[in-house]
């Protein structure tokens, strides 16, 4: 239905140039002017190894490689949409530049120091043990390079930890948990107010999906489960308990 919904709105409207899926491959978000914000501490060139973690259907990973030429190791445990995300990449043209790897982010098949950045967004706030995924990020990341993380995170200590397929941390454990896992010269910077998705091509495009996918699917298909945990999401981030923030960090170069 994505590809189909895609060919439809290009007879209409030509896609951005970084966005050749109009933002249906990202169906959580962030807007593209987050994206651009999260670079804003790495060097993304030609040269350059990404590991997206928990990529989903590679559209942040397509979106990296397209805008500065880097290459992407998008990175999923779940191999349905690993084979998905492959799918797309092939039709953007982009096989040579973005891999999709089905795999957990607690154990990366991959060298020590292999990725010249690593890179999430929104993600790893459903993996329960922070610190041990963090530990595995640092151990595949390059000595002295980069880390670029946007998590929601609660506002404060005193306001009550969701559980179930996500729990989110507070600032403060966050920065605790990176510096445990050995990184340094940690900064954030609070993007909530930027968060939200402005382009009313992207925000028509993904209403007119959920809406054939509601209609389409069968009612224990998966995907009704994933929106539903979205919108529960997205309930709770324009609430008043949590932020969403850019991290940054480094791994010491010795």
């Amino acid at each position: 239905m994505l590809l189909d919904l895609t060919r439809e709105l290009a007879l209409a409207t030509p896609a951005a140039r970084y966005d050749p899926f109009y933002g249906l491959d990202r169906p959580a978000g962030p807007s593209l002017r987050m994206l651009d914000h999260l670079t804003r501490h790495g060097d993304f060139r030609k040269y350059v190894v990404v590991l997206d973690v928990s990529a989903g259907l590679g559209g942040v990973a397509r979106w990296l490689t397209l805008r500065y030429g880097c290459r992407v190791v998008a990175l999923d445990p779940r191999p349905r949409i690993v084979a998905a995300s492959a799918r797309l990449t092939r039709r953007a043209r982009l096989a040579g530049r973005v891999l999709g790897v089905a795999g957990v982010a607690t154990a990366i098949a991959a060298r020590d120091g292999v990725f010249t950045q690593i890179w999430s967004v929104e993600a790893l706030h459903a993996h329960g043990a922070r610190r041990p995924t963090l530990g595995e990020l640092f151990r595949v990341l390059r000595p002295g390079s980069p880390i670029a993380l946007q998590e929601i995170v609660r506002r404060s200590p005193g306001v009550p930890a969701r559980r179930g397929s996500w729990e989110a941390g507070t600032l403060d454990e966050w920065r605790a948990d990176l510096i445990a896992a050995g990184f340094h010269q940690i900064e954030h910077d609070d993007v909530t107010d930027r968060r939200a998705e402005t382009s009313a091509i992207v925000l028509s495009a993904r209403a007119r999906l959920d809406e054939r996918l509601a209609a389409g699917l069968p009612p224990d298909d998966p995907w009704h489960a994933a929106a539903a945990e979205r919108r529960r999401m997205e309930e709770i981030v324009t609430g008043s308990d949590y932020r969403i923030v850019h991290l940054f960090a480094q791994r010491p170069s010795v």
